[in-house]
């Protein structure tokens, strides 16, 4: 009996050496591990910290390791293959992702980028596609091709092309169809005073060279006062119209049909167009709602097997309704999270002592037992024993538990996404019903969820900023005794934590601290001997149990897809009055109130040309050094002597050494204290920002100020420039005219160490 329990703690003692030995060896793999990883080789690192969980799997250590490093280097590879890709260098960034593929085979992001650079092949397809919608007049075509040109590729020659000839056409269609043939853009000066409305017109025919012709209903003794300097035609005809209650009807390229404004004659002469919009992301029953509420259009039809909007309205109610439906008609964006739950439990049991019976009593050598009586009369205690007898019980138990789970969820904006991973629990519950022969006892069934839930709602923001509302819930259960009537209670544990977050696209966010601590104290012992200090192991038995476990969560978005930036150009456009509505504003320079008796009483004065105003000219100002870790502010200057009402720009720069801190608003559009819009969206993964800025009052500005200001700090030292390059700047004037400026050079400035 010795040999064998010698033998045993021998075998024992082995067990725990080998247990030592692998733990101490596991532990040198994985500082190996996090080594190589430390000096570059994110292959051979992970290698070693994978082989140090499959030697010691109840190391956690090693485990939270494994799972951290390969989150970092799968992070260092991704970002190194986007600046790869953002220079062009694409065999480059494919071999990045193919290495994030080979670390995590199921990583969403490196199969998109993989994806998108193979693409990148097609955009002469694509290229030519928005070129066959643009001839066959669908705009909307040919911007969604553009659009998915510049998201592969931004600054694409041909996507450069399909929006020159988008604009081109937008500039055609501004004009109401047909077009007039003369010179409507040229410049004239009117002196007129109770002239007669006829007599102006027969000047203006022979100025222009256009037809004007009259409904019969049309009054012969209307008067006109006007005085007008350096004014286009076309808006002189528009001023007479209007303040003598007419309407004009484009007949063909060169006459004009002119008769009273009266809701018969508009009836009677105004053209009416058919057209059909083919809906893509906007629901029909939705572009419905919106073509009645703005444009007031009554002939509308939606298709919903379709999902088509046909509408008959005049021409220009058309084209508002393009512009409408192409600055509403975008995809929802979507957004990927990265979701890792880890549960660590840890739990140790102490049980050490002897387990004294209960009860005691007497047998004889056969087995049976003897009373009391038997004991006195003189029975051999040699023939009899006391049992039981007490037991010893030494053990400790050393429980790791380690619940990892990595969902990754792609949701739409603003929808809720559940994740639940676990059981369903049935829990039966019994129902007495009392009857003449007894009581009727129904059981019914329901089930109940436990195990991991996560909730998440995504709200992405235009500044690639997403908002996450979070519900996470873990929970277990553990069934009780049964009740008398059969019915099984279940006790439910449950964790959770209700939160909102608003995190950067890429930015990880780590929510811990639901700790858990249990402590357990049970003793067998005999009352009084138990409880002496030092010799009371030997008269009971005490088990003490502690259990700690901690839920930590980490969430990261990935946005897959954000609205697009649009312009002014596309969100803001002319319509005309609430009585009547048109595409493109008058463009005046300067005009005086009609009605307004002048002594003047001239005939038309010759064509003059209006005085060239003066270019945009655009500038950086900046520092010429900074050193590692500076900051600094860096402005695009403006000159301006024509008004400036609303003005778009794109900037690159390069991530890796400068890092732009905060985007600020210029003060040109600010002139006069007039109030503005400033839209900056920054992009910090490739080193690109958009800014939008505009005027809320009709006047623009004119003068010198800034545009942009970008607070910036060096990161490392450098011997090359680091040049801040603007390479897309649009702007509009008065009326919506495009301005046009030359790209400025950029700024150039190095980092000293």
């Amino acid at each position: 009996m010795t040999m064998k329990v010698r033998a045993s703690s021998l075998v024992r003692v082995l067990l725990l050496g080998t247990v030592l030995l692998a733990g101490c060896a596991s532990d040198a793999i994985r500082r190996e591990g996090v080594g190589l990883i430390e000096e570059g080789h994110y292959e051979e690192g992970l290698a070693r910290l994978e082989e140090a969980v499959r030697q010691d799997p109840r190391n956690t250590q090693a485990q939270i390791a494994l799972t951290t490093q390969r989150a970092e280097v799968v992070t260092k590879l991704l970002t190194q293959a986007d600046q790869a890709r953002n220079l062009r260098d694409y065999p480059t960034a494919h071999a990045g992702y193919q290495r994030v593929l080979a670390i995590e085979p199921n990583n969403f992001r490196a199969g998109e980028e993989l994806r998108r650079i193979e693409q990148l092949r097609n955009l002469a397809e694509m290229h030519q596609q928005g070129q066959a919608a643009l001839r066959r007049g669908d705009l909307i075509g040919a911007q969604q091709q553009m659009n998915a040109i510049n998201a592969l590729e931004p600054q694409n020659p041909g996507a450069l092309e399909l929006q020159r000839g988008i604009e081109t056409v937008r500039a055609r269609t501004a004009v109401p169809y047909p077009q007039l043939r003369s010179k409507l853009d040229q410049p004239v000066t009117l002196e007129f005073r109770d002239a007669s409305l006829k007599m102006i017109f027969e000047v203006l025919a022979e100025t222009a060279g256009l037809n004007f012709i009259f409904d019969k209903d049309l009054r012969p003794d209307l008067k006109a006062t006007i005085f007008v300097r350096q004014v286009a035609i076309e808006d002189a005809v528009a001023l007479l119209l209007q303040q003598n209650q007419l309407h004009q009807k484009v007949v063909n390229d060169n006459t004009i049909f002119i008769y009273p404004d009266t809701p018969q004659k508009l009836k009677d002469y105004q053209d009416l167009v058919v057209r059909t919009f083919y809906l893509t992301n906007t629901d029909a029953n939705t572009a419905l709602n919106m073509v009645k509420g703005i444009l007031k259009t009554r002939d509308v039809f939606v298709d919903e097997r379709l999902n088509t909007l046909t509408m008959r309205d005049t021409a220009d109610a058309v084209r508002m309704a393009e512009k409408l439906f192409m600055a509403h008609d975008q995809s929802d964006p979507e957004v990927v999270l990265e979701v890792e739950v880890m549960e660590i439990s840890r739990q140790r049991i102490l049980d050490l002592g002897l387990q004294w019976p209960n009860t005691f009593g007497v047998v004889n050598a056969d087995g049976g037992a003897v009373s009391i009586l038997s004991q006195l009369r003189g029975i051999n205690s040699d023939r009899i024993s006391i049992a039981p007898s007490p037991q010893l019980r030494i053990n400790a138990q050393d429980n790791d538990i380690n619940t990892l789970a990595s969902p990754v969820i792609r949701v739409s904006n603003r929808q809720q996404a559940r994740i639940h991973i676990g059981q369903r629990v049935p829990i039966v519950s019994a129902t007495s019903v009392p009857s003449t022969q007894g009581p009727v006892i129904t059981e019914s069934i329901t089930y109940l969820d436990v195990g991991l839930k996560l909730e998440v709602q995504p709200t992405v923001h235009l500044n690639n900023e997403v908002a996450i509302n979070v519900a996470l819930e873990v929970s277990n259960a553990t069934p009780l005794e049964a009740t008398r009537q059969g019915t099984i209670p279940v006790q439910i544990d449950t964790r959770n934590a209700v939160t909102t977050l608003r995190l950067h696209d890429g930015e990880t966010q780590v929510l811990a601290g639901l700790v858990r601590n249990d402590h357990g104290a049970t003793g067998n012992k005999i009352p009084g001997l138990g409880d002496i200090p030092g010799i009371g192991r030997l008269f009971g038995s005490n088990k003490d149990t502690i259990g700690k476990s901690e839920l930590v969560l980490s969430i990261t978005p990935r946005i897959i897809r954000n609205l697009p930036y649009q312009s002014p150009y596309d969100l803001e456009f002319f319509s005309g009055t609430e009585g009547s509505m048109r595409v493109r504003a008058a463009n005046m320079r300067a005009a005086s109130a009609a009605g307004v008796e002048l002594t003047v009483d001239t005939p038309a004065t010759p064509l003059a040309t209006a005085p060239v105003a003066e270019p945009l000219l655009l500038s950086w100002i900046g520092p010429r050094e900074l050193g590692a870790g500076e900051e600094a502010i860096i402005v695009l200057q403006a000159q301006t002597g024509q008004p400036l009402r609303s003005s778009t720009l794109q900037v690159a720069y390069d991530p890796a050494t400068l890092q732009v801190l905060e985007i600020l608003e210029g003060d040109l559009l600010q002139h006069d204290s007039a109030p503005t819009s400033f839209s900056p969206r920054l992009d910090e993964s490739t080193g690109t920002l958009f800014a939008a800025q505009s005027r809320a009052t009709s006047r623009g500005a004119t003068g010198e100020g800034s545009l942009l200001r970008l607070r910036v700090r060096a990161l490392q030292a450098s011997r090359d420039s680091m040049p801040v390059r603007l390479v897309n700047f649009s702007a509009l004037g008065q009326a919506n005219q495009l301005l046009s400026a030359a790209l400025p050079a950029s700024p150039i400035f190095t980092v000293r160490p």
